[in-house]
């Protein structure tokens, strides 16, 4: 009787302790179950919310070099790469939206707004000055491409901000997430928008809000 009573136990305690186990692993990969998709995860990772921006070195389209630790204003930087087949241009096309909508109320004196490659070795100042040339009346906007940098070392900048890339070894696509960084102008990171799953009008608002907030905070 003795021996049933324990194996109908064993039979109880085994496939809890199991889950136990599964949920606690879970917990760890999904960082408290706060992140589902390597995007999410790299966020987490690097928690960049209120982070300073690393710095950078940065050449425009132009061959301007750009400190976007000087530009005394808020930033609003994204990171691309010129061969990407769609998610790239789907963001831009978001940006350009929020560009004009920033424009409509006179906000662009207050934001810079720069597309930074993460492609270092394919992409160039000639391809970013073609690429920018598809959109039309931007002042205030620069495609610019790190200099005086590797890759490994890029990849470094890039994971402390949280912004995942993987390059194919098959076809050379580099997966990537797209959030938008909005950058104070004591260049401390304020909030990340993600134009894959908000409409250009909701990001708009959104920058409005953090703007105002910010302003209200120094008052």
């Amino acid at each position: 009787m003795n021996k049933i009573k324990t194996m109908k136990l064993k039979l109880v305690i085994t496939p809890l302790l199991t889950l136990v186990l599964c949920i606690l692993i879970l917990s760890k990969w999904t960082y408290g179950f706060k992140a589902f998709t390597v995007f999410s995860y790299a966020l987490e990772k690097s928690q960049p919310r209120t982070k300073e921006l690393p710095k950078i070195q940065l050449h425009n389209q132009d061959s301007i070099p750009v400190d976007i630790h000087t530009i005394n204003k808020y930033k609003l930087i994204n990171f691309v790469y010129l061969d990407c087949p769609f998610v790239c241009h789907k963001v831009n096309n978001q940006l350009e939206a929020i560009y004009h909508l920033m424009d409509s109320v006179n906000m662009l004196p207050e934001i810079e707004l720069i597309t930074i490659s993460f492609d270092i070795e394919n992409d160039n100042i000639r391809k970013i000055k073609n690429y920018r040339s598809h959109f039309e009346d931007i002042e205030g906007w620069d495609f610019a491409i790190p200099t005086n940098t590797n890759q490994k070392d890029f990849n470094i900048f890039l994971n402390e901000i949280g912004v995942w890339i993987n390059k194919s070894s098959i076809n050379g696509i580099i997966n990537h997430s797209s959030n938008l960084y909005l950058i104070s102008p004591k260049n401390k990171i304020m909030e990340l928008f993600d134009p894959n799953r908000e409409n250009y009008q909701a990001i708009f608002i959104k920058i409005q809000q953090c703007l105002s907030n910010q302003k209200t905070t120094f008052l």
